[in-house]
């Protein structure tokens, strides 16, 4: 799951409908009998929908100068970005001062995002938590939103499951989606609370009903490996198509590989590579690649290894254990790079030390063959078993070849024959035509 830093989120929240602001602040002026500032905050409201942005300013100052802790945040929020006036964050922290120290919740988070903002000279790390802290004993939904993950993931503050849960469910309590999807991610993984399915589904579905991506995305998830729920592939591609949608990254990828198998939709390649190409742009190591396969084999597209070799670099420069030894093989064979052993041996042990099946196979023909390493059939038959062991079909042809021909392992036909039996039931060619040639 993603972090919901409390910049990325308080940036959410200041894309506000600037009328609606407005028109509860003049509300809250007519309550209290102020009828100068309620005017003046009625003109602003209608300045601004008539799209004067200079006439709003002018009379959001006018009560803002009046003393109304809403108008004074209002003001500070048009200095920031520039609305109606040119912008100055000196000014906005001087209104967004006046309103905080009235209380008044908006401000003191935007004082904390302020703060907390490592690219602003004045960061202080004791002043946003002060601010934040306040935001949220106010009851601002979106700062125990921010402090509860904060506190979850461990960012800027000391990771505290117990204060996570807490602020996290007085937002969710109003309604705050980012805070009801992370509830779903607590209960499902039993961080701080024990694991249930239950009170994480309900969660989770709340925050997707009001169009939150990840929780659309988990959503899906839940439905295509039927937990908590009956499995419905054609519901789990919905819900990731609308995550996908909304920009969640793992969603795109999952929606390739559901057009690109044909599992909960139709298939279809060029969708399935659209879905793919998006995700890859994201960064999504498992979209990179699936693409990489895709341009390696021509699937869909015009078979290219320059460009394999691209996506699989992307991939491996994530750790991604698989695209590891995909560049391995094509670094072995000089596909679409120049060949080089070295290189080979370079990603193939990064694969290999992360327990992939094909790295592991791919050291093993290293090691057989002597490639940019000292020809060892001990050194393969051990990479080749590690293989093997996790069902890789080349790992078991390979080891079965050893025994077969006593090349670092005591000879056994027999055991080569049982070895070239599971390899051919995983489907590979060699291992049936040794078996065709040995009569089994």
């Amino acid at each position: 799951m993603e972090k919901h830093t409390l910049i990325k989120i308080l940036r959410h929240w200041a894309c506000f409908i600037l009328t609606a602001v407005l028109a509860a602040s003049a509300v809250f002026a007519a309550a209290a009998g102020q009828d100068e500032v309620q005017a003046w905050l009625e003109l602003a409201q209608e300045a601004h929908e008539k799209g004067d942005d200079a006439a709003s300013f002018r009379c959001a100052e006018q009560a803002a100068n009046a003393g109304n802790a809403e108008a004074q945040y209002i003001l500070g929020w048009m200095y920031m970005n520039g609305i109606g006036t040119e912008p100055s964050q000196e000014k906005a922290l001087e209104y967004w001062r006046l309103a905080a120290g009235q209380d008044n919740p908006d401000a003191l988070l935007a004082l904390a995002s302020v703060y907390i903002s490592s690219s602003h000279p004045e960061q202080d790390s004791e002043k946003w938590q002060e601010y934040l802290l306040k935001a949220a004993d106010l009851g601002h939904p979106v700062a125990q939103a921010s402090l509860g993950s904060m506190y979850y993931y461990g960012y800027n503050l000391e990771q505290d499951y117990g204060k996570a849960l807490k602020y996290l469910r007085l937002a969710a309590e109003q309604e705050n989606a980012d805070a009801q999807e992370l509830l779903g991610e607590m209960y499902f993984l039993g961080n701080g609370v024990e694991p249930s399915v239950e009170p994480s589904l309900a969660y989770t579905r709340q925050a997707a009903n009001q169009g939150n991506a990840n929780a659309l995305y988990y959503l899906g998830w839940y439905y295509e490996n039927g937990i908590g729920v009956e499995q419905d592939d054609t519901r789990a591609f919905e819900y990731y198509r609308q995550a996908a949608d909304l920009g969640n990254i793992s969603a795109m990828a999952s929606v390739g590989w559901m057009y690109n198998t044909g599992t909960g939709t139709p298939a279809s390649l060029q969708q399935a590579l659209d879905y793919y190409e998006r995700a890859a742009a994201g960064g999504n190591a498992y979209a990179q690649v699936r693409l990489g396969e895709m341009y390696e084999d021509g699937e869909g597209v015009e078979q290219s290894y320059e460009k394999a070799a691209e996506y699989y670099m992307q991939a491996a420069g994530q750790g991604n254990a698989l695209a590891q030894a995909y560049l391995g093989l094509l670094y072995e064979f000089g596909d679409g790079v120049e060949l080089s052993y070295d290189k080979a041996l370079e990603y193939f042990r990064l694969s290999a030390e992360q327990g992939n099946d094909v790295g592991q196979w791919g050291m093993g023909q290293l090691y057989q063959f002597g490639l940019g390493v000292e020809l060892s059939f001990e050194k393969a038959a051990e990479y080749y078993r590690l293989s093997a062991d996790q069902d890789n079909p080349d790992g078991l042809e390979c080891l079965g070849y050893l025994y077969l021909e006593g090349l670092g392992v005591e000879q056994s036909t027999d055991r080569a024959m049982e070895l070239y039996r599971l390899a051919a039931a995983l489907g590979s060619e060699e291992a049936m035509y040794q078996l065709e040639i040995y009569g089994d």
